[in-house]
């Protein structure tokens, strides 16, 4: 082999070994790393700000549902209790037991969104 070809060898082996290195040891690449992780926290922060912005107006917006839900199942009650309204005892139990499981339900299902278990 030729002296050139020798000093093209080397001159190929420096270029691949600097190729091969962790793009963050440069002073400019760990730069921009540094920036990118930084807005990358931030997003993550912002995201779980509007997370908990988002759950506390929903679970208002379904507090007063499921309220106005049992005060109208409620009223029910009372008005075929007083005489005002003329119900077979069967709808009514049948009104009672499906309000009880879908309240239930709904209160289970929102409490998991709003406060999900945590993964390991």
């Amino acid at each position: 082999m030729s002296e050139s070809e020798e000093k093209a060898k080397e001159v190929f082996k420096r270029l691949i070994e600097s190729s091969s290195a962790d793009p963050r040891s440069s002073s400019l690449s760990q730069g921009e790393f540094n920036q990118y992780d930084q807005e990358e926290r931030k997003a993550r922060l912002e995201s779980f700000v509007q997370d908990i912005r988002e759950r506390k107006k929903f679970a208002q917006w379904i507090f007063w549902m499921v309220v106005g839900w049992l005060v109208v199942i409620l009223g029910i009650i009372i008005a075929e209790g007083l005489g005002y309204l003329n119900i077979p005892e069967a709808v009514t139990l049948g009104l009672i037991g499906s309000t009880t499981v879908n309240v239930t339900a709904f209160f289970v299902i929102v409490t998991k969104y709003l406060f999900p278990g945590k993964s390991q």
